[in-house]
């Protein structure tokens, strides 16, 4: 893997556009824009769901709007985006972010990522369930500890908790603006609700997640996995990983505060 940005040397524009190049490629390896596509939806239904009836259909509409406004895919992935590179130049980072850039690009990494869209496959959990309830064999075991430390490098289930949190709180925050004070949630308690909705998502994908990945995994020889938990290992791609969560994350927080200020604002 070649490094085509030398550490501290980002400074032109140039190098601005590989920094900008190794992030977008990394996002895409990733899927990141499909991630980001679901909060808009994800925020509008929960809302749909949670509203006081009496929210009139005007106010609803209203509250839609601005959630997506305020969920752009565009903007997010932008906002990503610019994230990504920042904290790379920031922690000095730039070199591994265009390593882990051209690991992921690879044909190892490309299938292996590739075979976690099976996921979205409708008999995905009759299936993974049928998987589940076999017997766990010592060879099973082994791959599974195996699997454990390459979820833990990827990030997924920090990624996937922090997710969900980041959404539920915006949709709680959101009802409460649309909502009469009768019906409005104190800081406190939501400030409770998502620390126990954090504690409770974190510990049910720690369980989950390494199966489902040993499912979509499963046909995949010994050596290529070893292979594969070698590359996620690498220091450029661990701090790659952390570096994307976080971005993600922190976007994700900032478009959940736009939602009630455009809704306000419309008011």
């Amino acid at each position: 893997m070649t490094a085509a940005v030398l550490a501290g040397c980002a400074t032109g524009p140039a190098d601005r556009a590989a920094q900008e190049s190794a992030a977008d490629r990394v996002m895409a390896a990733y899927d990141v824009p499909d991630l980001l596509a679901q909060a808009a939806p994800a925020v509008t239904q929960s809302l749909n769901q949670n509203l006081p009836e009496d929210v009139d259909t005007a106010t609803r509409s209203a509250l839609r709007d601005a959630v997506y406004e305020a969920y752009d895919p565009q903007t997010l992935q932008q906002d990503v985006l610019d994230r990504l590179r920042d904290a790379a130049a920031e922690d000095d980072q730039q070199r591994s972010l265009t390593v882990a850039a051209d690991a992921l690009h690879t044909p190892l990494a490309t299938r292996m990522i590739g075979l976690e869209s099976a996921t979205g496959d409708p008999n995905f959990a009759d299936n993974f369930k049928a998987f589940v309830d076999q017997p766990a064999t010592d060879d099973r075991k082994q791959r599974l500890r195996q699997i454990d430390l390459l979820a833990e490098n990827m990030q997924v289930v920090q990624l996937q908790t922090e997710f969900n949190v980041t959404l539920l709180e915006a949709m709680i925050r959101a009802r409460n603006a649309a909502s009469a004070a009768e019906y409005q949630v104190e800081n406190s308690r939501v400030e409770q609700m998502v620390a126990e909705t954090r504690t409770n998502i974190s510990a049910k994908l720690e369980q989950r997640v390494p199966l489902m990945l040993l499912f979509v995994y499963r046909n995949v020889e010994d050596s290529t996995l070893s292979e594969y938990a070698a590359l996620q290992g690498q220091p450029e791609l661990i701090w790659t990983n952390q570096a994307l969560k976080k971005a993600i994350i922190d976007t994700l927080a900032a478009a959940s505060d736009r939602v009630t200020d455009n809704f306000n604002s419309a008011s």
